[in-house]
């Protein structure tokens, strides 16, 4: 899958028919075209460079009584801090698999 956003292009690695991977480093560049989309990001997975699950993960429960914005906004929110503090601990070696709402 690719995607344009503002003045760039990302790839994504398919790993499966159900998958496909980021590169960690375009994450942000992925949650932000998902904002745009108003599109409420569920969780996601870290995967090594190797394309191998590493079962680093994390996860966001709608709340079903607030706005959709609300949720889309929550949910970016979560996924970028996780993101950019796995960086920080463990560099950018690393894809990621964005779970989004339908």
């Amino acid at each position: 899958m690719t995607i344009q956003f503002g003045n760039r292009t990302v790839s994504s690695t398919d790993i499966s028919d159900f998958e496909t991977a980021w590169m960690i480093e375009d994450a942000l560049l992925v949650l932000e075209y998902l904002k745009s989309r108003n599109r409420i990001v569920l969780g996601g997975d870290i995967l090594t460079e190797k394309l191998e699950h590493n079962y680093d993960s994390w996860y966001y429960n709608a709340e079903c009584n607030q706005s959709l914005r609300f949720n889309v906004e929550c949910s970016i929110k979560v996924a970028i801090e996780y993101i950019s503090n796995y960086i920080q601990a463990n560099g950018t070696d690393f894809y990621v698999i964005f779970v989004v709402d339908n």
